[in-house]
């Protein structure tokens, strides 16, 4: 059995922070929204000084390290994407349910994913995400769902979000799983309703 970098286990630990604007949004879904884009607005402008003062990207770089992938040394981080996506969700999708759904399906389904994946992974789907992280995903998402939906919901929705998080992405996929989700979980409820 491999053992998790210890950097991974930082970065899907950090993905529990998520869980601020998740329950926020929940109950104060006004207020949340603006608190994310006064956050998007702070985070943007220390991501533009870290370019322009070599300084502060070092001290960003020394310690946050493990927060930060390798390559986001020198490009914006993850987190204006994961924020960015968060608040596109909000302002996008009416249905609360869909959009808290597809929040927790990002905390925990994408961090039971990759942690599973880089352990004990070995059957590779997509490039770097295997069979065994997806499985821990959809396993993960379907409890979640329970918490929200009927069983026949949240099997669907746990399927859903373990394929959209299997799709190895180009642009950040934290930006677009949030998205996404809440997207295919609200055309499934509207054909459900409709049906």
């Amino acid at each position: 059995m491999a053992s998790i970098p210890k950097d991974e286990i930082k970065r899907k630990g950090f993905h529990l922070v998520s869980l601020i604007y998740v329950f926020g949004y929940w109950y104060f879904p006004k207020t949340t929204v603006w608190g994310l884009i006064i956050v998007i607005v702070i985070v943007a402008f220390c991501e533009l000084l870290r370019f322009k003062i070599p300084k502060f990207n070092d001290f960003f770089k020394n310690n946050f390290k493990g927060f930060y992938r390798a390559e986001e040394a020198n490009k914006i981080s993850g987190l204006v994407g994961t924020l960015s996506g968060a608040l596109i969700t909000m302002l996008i999708f009416q249905n609360k349910y869909m959009v808290f759904a597809s929040f927790l399906y990002f905390a925990f389904g994408d961090s039971s994913a990759a942690l599973v994946g880089r352990s004990i992974g070995k059957h590779k789907i997509f490039l770097e995400k295997s069979l065994e992280g997806s499985l821990a995903c959809f396993v993960t998402c379907f409890v979640v769902g329970l918490f929200i939906f009927n069983w026949q919901f949240a099997l669907a929705g746990a399927a859903i979000a373990t394929i959209v998080e299997a799709i190895p992405w180009k642009i950040n996929d934290n930006f677009w799983m949030q998205i996404i989700n809440a997207g295919l979980l609200t055309a499934l409820s509207n054909i459900m309703i409709s049906g």
